[in-house]
């Protein structure tokens, strides 16, 4: 079986840089655009982004900002130059229409959220993911898998992915090569180049403006390789240290308990220990973040009391319809089942004509169950 940590030989053949239809590598557009003066960065680097999301051409990109091909090339490239070889500033008509695009994007992102419900879990996350940022930091996420992490990252990406967040999925990942290819797709970088050009092309594309968010580290402790854990966490510590970015690193608990005691503890610990923020989430659902909600759903639901739990909740309000379903969701279910459950019961309130009561959770719970449930043959 290949060795995935292994740099590719020499004379492999090279992949095009040709991507979504550009002949563009980000590393390429990344130079390019640190050529330019402080002024034209930020837009230039958000159009380069979002021209990605929407799976733009070149010549797509072109045309949109009223511009021929051979100029956009030029401008992203940093070779948009004048008489003596001097660098021009982008067009006028160019920079007017990323900048209308901007506003645009910015009020779609507000209506795309209005669906979205900030708990205090996600809060919480999005602090870290901002601190992180700021201050140019490791920071550490844990928590069981049904508690909303990776939601909560892939909408700070969302919200703020043209202020330069990558966000990278490292399930299946065996070994350094696997990383860097994720990387290299996020990045606009054809990730089919050999490694020892690779590897420098993602170094050159990222710099302190990012943030990179590393999701489901723990499936590095799967590896099947003798050391393969070790090389990969030194390939995220190589990107952090070349780069000057922000990383953040999520994992479920089982992630952390390799860190912390298990067969490559030792190796591990030279990341881990970089690490300034950790945060650890709990195993369940707090009642904080199953508040929210139910007030998303117009639901009643008891007020905050500072330091809730489920056992204190039950202790204060013996009588809140909602306690024994939602305790049993958010310690057995998680996040996305809280959602499903909540949805099936606004429907099952529509069809009575009238607003969502528990009793309709409740209900949709039940065909859950019954589903599930064994059945005799």
């Amino acid at each position: 079986m290949a060795d995935n940590n292994t740099p590719a030989p020499a004379p492999a053949p090279e992949g095009g840089d040709t991507w979504l239809g550009t002949n563009l590598g980000g590393d390429v557009v990344e130079a390019g655009i640190r050529r330019q003066k402080a002024e034209f960065q930020e837009d230039l680097r958000w159009f380069w982004r979002y021209s990605g999301e929407k799976r733009l051409s070149q010549s797509d990109s072109a045309e949109l900002l009223g511009i021929d091909s051979g100029t956009f090339s030029k401008v992203m490239r940093g070779a948009y130059t004048g008489t003596g070889g001097i660098l021009l500033p982008p067009p006028t008509k160019m920079l007017s229409r990323i900048r209308v695009l901007r506003n645009q994007e910015r009020e779609d992102a507000l209506r795309r959220s209005a669906g979205r419900v900030k708990t205090p879990t996600v809060a919480e996350i999005w602090q870290v993911c901002q601190k992180a940022w700021a201050d140019r930091l490791i920071a550490f996420i844990f928590g069981d898998s049904h508690v909303g992490k990776s939601e909560a990252l892939k909408w700070f990406r969302d919200e703020n992915n043209h202020g330069a967040t990558l966000y990278i999925d490292l399930q299946g990942v065996t070994g350094i090569q696997d990383i860097y290819r994720e990387f290299a797709k996020a990045l606009r970088i054809s990730p089919d180049r050999p490694m020892q050009k690779l590897m420098p092309a993602v170094h050159a594309a990222i710099d302190r403006t990012n943030l990179v968010i590393v999701d489901e580290f723990h499936h590095i402790t799967y590896a099947y390789q003798k050391g393969s854990s070790i090389r990969m966490v030194n390939a995220l510590k190589s990107i952090k240290d070349r780069t000057g970015c922000g990383m953040v690193i999520c994992a479920t608990d089982v992630g952390r308990e390799e860190i912390e005691t298990g067969k490559e503890s030792k190796l591990l610990s030279q990341l881990w220990r970089r690490g300034t923020i950790k945060l650890q989430l709990p195993a369940a659902l707090r009642v904080g973040d199953v508040r929210a909600f139910a007030e998303a759903y117009t639901l009643p639901f008891p007020e905050a009391q500072p330091g809730e739990t489920w056992k204190s909740l039950e202790l204060a309000e013996p009588g809140f319809d909602g306690l024994r379903i939602c305790d049993r969701i958010a310690h057995d279910f998680g996040v996305q089942h809280l959602v499903s459950v909540f949805r099936d019961g606004g429907a099952l309130a529509k069809k009575k004509d009238r607003p969502i009561q528990w009793a309709d959770v409740t209900a949709a719970q039940g065909v859950y169950d019954n589903l599930s449930a064994k059945k005799k043959a």
